[in-house]
């Protein structure tokens, strides 16, 4: 730049710069504005939605109180003017909510206070205003998922018209795998920024016959009317990926996000050999493909939240 404002920190790295507009403070939501789904199996999932104010497009942090699994899943305009709803998600089954803390660009604010630093952009509007509580970051790291959202999946469930219990199903397909990066110096009541990009789906078929004679059965051939029954059941779950916050780790790890179970039926009757006829149904929800995607490298910002309580 030839002209205009520019602060470097030790590393070189740029803090404040009449190019880039810095982040500043516009507030904290300690209550989401409604729950979004949440159950207990599957390893507990809760989703919640923010309704935050802002003119310009929102940043997100939150603060975490539990060691479980967060992340921001979505972003979108509000309802009324001027707002935007922030979807968070959350595993685990504990009633705790994490603390939205939400960041723009100078132009969402008025200052009140007659003093401080203001750079502006070439525009004349400001790009940083020390009165409004600019964002300082305290660290970060670059985290990526573990492939697979669960170690081993049992075979254990009912191949009949999905019929295990969503508690049953979901004992075997709760998430256990995540990563561990190691990360120092950082305050008492750190806040993070991360969008969760990971996903994943895992599913388990299972499938099962029967047959059935009335009259004698003749080397493996019924005499008489037989029927044949044949059941599939397609047992899912949908993950997101998402951080939690452990002494001084971050762990990338999984999410139950979503689950389902397909199932079909087929029943085939005949006498002596000859077919009369069947029945077949069907039911839920197909899973998705059974693959892991969007796994990647992912920027995770930490700063002080006490700084903006």
């Amino acid at each position: 730049m030839s002209y205009g404002f520019l602060a470097l920190n030790d590393n070189n790295e740029v803090l404040v710069s009449s190019d880039t507009r810095n982040l500043h403070f516009l507030g904290k939501y300690t209550t989401p504005a409604s729950t979004v789904y949440s159950t207990n199996t599957h390893g507990g999932f809760r989703h919640w939605k923010y309704t935050v104010t802002s003119s310009r497009v929102p940043v997100v942090f939150m603060y975490m109180p539990t060691t479980e699994y967060y992340a921001v899943v979505r972003t979108t305009t509000g309802s009324a003017s001027n707002t935007y709803d922030i979807e968070v998600i959350r595993s685990g089954t504990s009633s705790t909510t994490p603390d939205v803390y939400v960041f723009a660009d100078p132009r969402a604010s008025t200052a009140t206070d007659n003093y401080g630093l203001v750079v502006y952009k070439d525009d004349g509007t400001a790009a940083f205003d020390s009165r409004l509580r600019p964002l300082a970051v305290t660290g970060g790291v670059v985290v990526t998922h573990p492939s697979n959202p669960k170690g081993s999946i049992s075979s254990s469930l009912d191949c009949k018209n999905c019929n295990s219990s969503n508690s049953a199903a979901g004992s075997v397909f709760a998430p256990d795998q995540f990563n561990t990066y190691a990360v120092s110096g950082q305050p008492s009541k750190p806040m993070f920024f991360f969008a969760s990009l990971a996903q994943a789906q895992r599913e388990v078929y299972h499938s099962c016959n029967e047959w059935e004679c009335d009259g004698i059965s003749v080397k493996g051939n019924c005499v008489g009317v037989e029927r044949e029954y044949k059941w599939e059941s397609f047992y899912w779950t949908f993950y997101r990926g998402g951080i939690s916050w452990d002494s001084g780790n971050v762990k990338a790890g999984w999410v139950s996000a979503a689950f389902g179970c397909r199932w079909t039926y087929q029943k085939d009757s005949a006498f002596i050999g000859i077919g009369t006829g069947g029945d077949s149904g069907s039911g839920g929800e197909w899973p998705y493909t059974n693959e892991t995607i969007n796994l990647q490298n992912n920027a995770v910002i930490i700063g002080d939240a006490s700084r903006y309580d």
